[in-house]
């Protein structure tokens, strides 16, 4: 992975919010509530921690802010994953809706609030002419759940005493868990950043969580 972004405002149709948002996703949605990551404090994982994968159903929302050398963003959003279907929804921070992608069958579809409607096979490709951020789906997956993605080695993986990753690397990208659930080990506050551009970052705050 390259770390670089790119962005051209001609192409974008729902200006800054369709950008940092999804930038988020393919990392990958602001407000005041979007709170600093307190200092985690690393220790040893016990053995069981190898056994914590992602889920393949789960649905989340919440708020996030984003920026980078030239643009900042902040809003809502709301994010559902079946083994079938992948839905993100994207409003500003007073709810109205801005737009919303859905991957199915294989496509990936986006429609922004003016109707406006894009289709790809995969959300990279869908982004490539604005954003140069090859992560794959299933990384978007994991991480959302605050967890490594499989198929890559995660590196400077720090684990909390119940074996739930604290921070870890992965593609280029540093993913700092903040706050988790007590009883299910969801993530409730995280922070996204590259080290090889420390002004680009991405923070989440998980208000609702559900899973089967």
């Amino acid at each position: 992975m390259t770390g670089n972004l790119r962005y051209d405002a001609g192409k974008a149709r729902v200006g800054r919010w369709w950008y940092w948002p999804l930038a988020a996703l393919l990392a990958l949605s602001g407000c005041a509530g979007v709170a600093t990551m307190p200092p985690a404090t690393p220790s040893t994982a016990p053995a069981t921690a190898t056994m914590i994968t992602p889920r393949a159903q789960f649905s989340m929302a919440g708020r996030f802010s984003a920026k980078g050398e030239r643009e900042q963003a902040s809003g809502q959003f709301r994010y559902t994953e079946t083994p079938a279907r992948r839905t993100l929804s994207l409003f500003s921070p007073l709810g109205t809706a801005l737009a919303e992608v859905v991957a199915e069958g294989g496509v990936v579809t986006l429609t922004d609030a003016n109707g406006g409607r894009q289709v790809a096979t995969s959300v990279a490709e869908l982004l490539r002419p604005m954003i140069d951020l090859p992560v794959q789906d299933a990384a978007l997956s994991a991480w959302l759940q605050g967890l490594p993605a499989a198929g890559e080695q995660a590196t400077a993986v720090e684990r909390d005493v119940a074996g739930w990753p604290l921070r870890f690397r992965q593609s280029g990208w540093d993913i700092e868990i903040g706050a988790r659930q007590a009883d299910t080990g969801a993530p409730r506050r995280m922070r996204w950043s590259l080290p090889a551009q420390p002004e680009v970052e991405v923070r989440w705050v998980i208000d609702e969580w559900s899973a089967p």
